[in-house]
């Protein structure tokens, strides 16, 4: 299993750094909350003889086991790549990019200019290019 690098490790807060949390990122106020005030909510319960005063340390505790196993359970619905088996060609090829020309500005391989006309066609283009203009028609119709 590979270690963090340890400048990483300095910026987090210390909660998380000791539930060693993988997937999640916690931010200062959030790590307050959840022991802090997991102990604060204990003693409060047990002020109001709610629960004994085991409820203070074992509160902290069951707040720590459900934010770890949010961790497992968010590390495990991560996808992970999957390597390709040997001898599968990849569905698309890395192509090099032509550069721009003189007074052209520059776009995006595959995208079509207007200007200039579309010697190949690609219909996925076309496509994204009317959903880009229908998004921006609609925009304009809802603040109008």
């Amino acid at each position: 299993m590979s270690r963090r690098p340890e400048q990483f490790d300095v910026h987090r807060p210390m909660y998380a750094r000791m539930l060693r949390l993988k997937f999640l990122t916690p931010n200062g106020f959030l790590c307050f909350v959840f022991l802090e005030g997991a102990v604060a909510l204990g003693i409060l319960l047990a002020l109001a003889e709610l629960v004994s005063w085991w409820g203070v340390i074992v509160l902290p505790l069951t707040v720590a086991i459900m934010v770890k196993l949010n961790d497992v359970i968010a590390g495990a619905l991560t996808p992970v790549p999957a390597a390709a088996p040997v001898g599968v060609r990849p569905l698309v090829e890395h192509a090099t990019v032509p550069p721009p020309a003189d007074d052209a500005t520059a776009r995006l391989p595959g995208m079509i200019s207007r200007e200039r006309g579309a010697p190949i066609k690609r219909p996925w283009v076309e496509r994204a290019e009317a959903q880009q203009q229908w998004i921006r028609q609609s925009a304009t119709r809802r603040y109008e």
